[in-house]
């Protein structure tokens, strides 16, 4: 992503991941996620595509 997120940005990132964990290991197994403060931006087993929608959501 072309965009640093703010300390705060990535302590809301890192807070959303932890609250998600398991969530998105049952679902998304053996494939790639994308995701932000808000949740889940992109998810797919081609990490090109998943890159592509991270960088398109900024």
């Amino acid at each position: 992503m072309s965009k640093t997120p703010s300390q705060n940005e990535s302590r809301e990132m890192l807070i959303w991941l932890n609250q998600n964990r398991q969530m998105l290991l049952d679902l998304y197994k053996n494939q790639y996620v994308a995701y932000n403060a808000n949740g889940l931006i992109a998810h797919s087993e081609n990490l090109r595509e998943v890159l592509d929608l991270a960088e398109a959501s900024v």
